[in-house]
């Protein structure tokens, strides 16, 4: 027989804290999946009908639910749930290789090769602000906005850090990450760092997507607050056009994006408009969503790959999308592949011709951090952003299109998959593996999926695209054919003069 133990007001306190920082992080074996508080709260309510209490204790645990709800945020930098962490392919994801930024991961003894160049780098980052600044006039801007910064991480988070330390872990870090964007941002007026810094280049090269891949974990973020403050001081110096470079290059040399021919666009004149303490332009959508405003730099990559939302006169129930079909499979129903002209996830396109119809795909290039960048803007989505699934979304779409090696050969050849990974059949399992236990929108790309489905149910249209497919499946297929009918039309010409002769 078992003794049931009551739960006190302030352990309630505690288990809601954790159930509304951490509402995937609930769900382990024999505890409450869903993190629901009411589950909680009626063990005690069956213990209390054993001992007699005044109404005031009665409403004590409900006067600490709603003060809690009314005056907690979740912070803006959360650990990664340990749904996510529990898998095991995906243990090593989240964690980083080289460098730690922030809380999380600091005075972690396998970093601790770059944990001492970040004083050195950061005495090269205030010489590129110029001016000859103190080290001490940029530190103390930081100091400012200590506490500020404290409140971005989890609660307890920081504890173990006095005021000094922490203004001290700020400071390096974003000195790092400035320092980091400005060396990789290739032939920028004003910047030289890369002949200055011979000691160091030998070193990034080496490191370099390293480095760059743990600059984009979810753990290892920096408030965008923290940026903006040491970023005025180098704007100062070098312009005031010098910001909108470093960021667009700076999402140029992220791992799945595809290199393109645009002008500055939303995510990153969101983060100029932050970083430089500027209103937003008059815009309704920017208005009306905070949470738009990149964060730290994962949130404003996430901001480059979705873009502006559709219009929410497209957003209609579907539930007819029951049946996934890979690539190959559309293909040989007349669906052909085209590449779109942004990276960005939303831009899924479907258009419909008289005997096939095309399908247009963000163009994305895939390497050994891939995987790891978007499971982390998968945890990103689960932790911050409610029902806005829009990367897990893109994600599952992608792998209800790649079955087999056959399809990412296929999206190879239409220039919408760029494989710096390795083999066909390694990229194919990479979606496989990621998309496993995510969590998508069911109206996300609900127009495109209608649009797939009335096309697959069209007779006509299948088995013209499957005999135009059996019988040109190549191109010396089609010259033949081509080329036989050129013959008839000559013999039918010839036939025609032969029996009507042209007379003067």
């Amino acid at each position: 027989m078992t003794t049931e133990r009551s739960i006190s007001p302030g352990d309630m306190e505690m288990h809601l804290e954790q159930a509304s920082c951490f509402p995937f992080q609930c769900r382990g074996r024999g505890d409450n999946q869903f993190g629901d508080p009411t589950i909680i709260c009626s063990k005690k309510l069956r213990k209390n009908k054993q001992a007699p209490s005044n109404d005031a204790t009665k409403d004590d645990w409900l006067i600490s639910i709603d003060n809690y709800l009314d005056t907690t945020d979740k912070p803006q930098i959360q650990r990664i749930p340990s749904l996510l962490r529990e898998k095991q392919s995906n243990k090593n994801c989240y964690d980083p290789l080289v460098v730690s930024i922030g809380p999380y991961h600091h005075g972690n003894p396998e970093l601790e090769e770059f944990e001492k160049l970040k004083i050195p780098i950061a005495q090269k980052f205030i010489r590129a602000c110029g001016n000859q600044l103190p080290a001490k006039q940029l530190y103390e801007e930081v100091v400012k906005v200590g506490e500020s910064l404290r409140k971005c991480y989890e609660k307890g988070s920081t504890k173990e850090y006095d005021d000094e330390s922490f203004n001290k872990m700020m400071f390096l870090d974003a000195c790092f990450v400035l320092y980091f964007i400005l060396y990789i941002c290739p032939n920028t007026e004003g910047t030289d760092m890369k002949q200055n810094d011979a000691d160091l280049q030998h070193r990034w090269s080496y490191f370099f997507v390293s480095v760059r891949r743990d600059l984009l974990l979810l753990e290892n973020q920096l408030p965008l607050l923290v940026l903006k403050v040491l970023m005025k001081f180098l704007s100062k110096s070098k312009g005031p056009d010098l910001e909108t470079e470093l960021i667009q290059n700076f999402l140029d040399q992220m791992p799945i994006m595809t290199p393109q021919e645009y002008s500055c666009n939303n995510a990153i004149e969101k983060f100029l408009a932050q970083m430089m303490g500027c209103g937003v332009q008059e815009n309704g959508e920017w208005k009306t969503k905070m949470n738009a405003r990149p964060r730290h730099l994962l949130h404003l990559v996430r901001e480059e790959l979705i873009g502006s939302c559709p219009d929410a006169k497209n957003k209609e129930k579907f539930d007819k999308w029951n049946s996934y079909r890979s690539v190959m499979e559309l293909k040989s129903a007349g669906i052909h592949f085209r590449p779109s002209q942004t990276n960005r996830v939303i831009d899924v396109k479907f258009k419909s011709h008289l005997f096939f119809s095309t399908l247009t795909l963000p163009r994305i290039t895939v390497d050994d951090s891939t995987k790891d960048l978007l499971l982390n803007l998968a945890a990103c989505e689960i932790c911050s952003y409610g029902t806005d699934f829009s990367i897990m979304s893109y994600i599952c779409l992608m792998d209800s299109f790649i079955d087999h090696a056959d399809d990412v050969k296929e999206l190879r050849k239409r220039r919408i998959l760029v494989n710096h990974l390795g083999s066909d059949e390694e990229l194919a399992q990479l979606f496989n593996k990621i998309a496993n236990g995510l969590v998508f929108d069911p109206s996300a790309y609900e127009v495109v999926k209608r649009q797939i489905q009335n096309h697959c149910e069209s007779k006509a249209q299948v088995w013209m695209a499957e005999w135009i497919h059996y019988h040109f499946s190549s191109s010396w297929a089609f010259l033949a054919f081509l080329g036989v009918i050129f013959v008839i039309a000559l013999t039918v010409v010839q036939t025609y003069f032969t029996v009507f002769p042209h007379h003067s």
